[in-house]
């Protein structure tokens, strides 16, 4: 189904949009809701895992909660224990019980980056000021 809507640009906006547009050799509807599409973060609708329902969850949390998410880290325990264990799996060093632990703490990591994500995005949609992406790594 598809859904007509008027948008105001401002002229430097629209000149930048035409210019991609014809540089692509598209019609300037075509190329931004290309550009949309891309630009817009997918929500879940439908939560289907627990992580799921985290990030369904933090799209009613308050910025407070947003920013502590957004700004959280795996425990230095954690991280210290995660970065010996990548040394030694790509030396092949990892007995079977570390390889568990290894994907256990990759698997926490990764969930945690996904929370961050969402919360930075969560935030921006909002409005607030997120930090570039170099401030966040360091």
């Amino acid at each position: 189904m598809l859904h007509t809507v008027t948008l105001e640009l401002p002229e430097e906006m629209h000149h930048l949009y035409q210019r991609g547009a014809i540089a692509a050799r598209k019609r300037l509807e075509t190329f931004m809701v290309e550009w949309l599409g891309e630009a817009a973060p997918p929500l879940v609708d439908e939560p289907s895992t627990e992580v799921d329902d985290e990030l369904v969850a933090l799209e009613q949390a308050d910025n407070q909660k947003l920013w502590q998410v957004a700004q959280s880290r795996l425990p230095r325990a954690k991280q210290n224990l995660y970065h010996t264990l990548l040394e030694k799996n790509s030396e092949g060093l990892l007995a079977n019980d570390e390889v568990a632990l290894l994907h256990e703490l990759g698997e926490e990591a990764r969930r945690l980056t996904l929370k961050k994500a969402h919360a930075y995005m969560l935030l921006k949609w909002r409005g607030q000021e997120i930090p570039t992406p170099t401030t966040i790594i360091e």
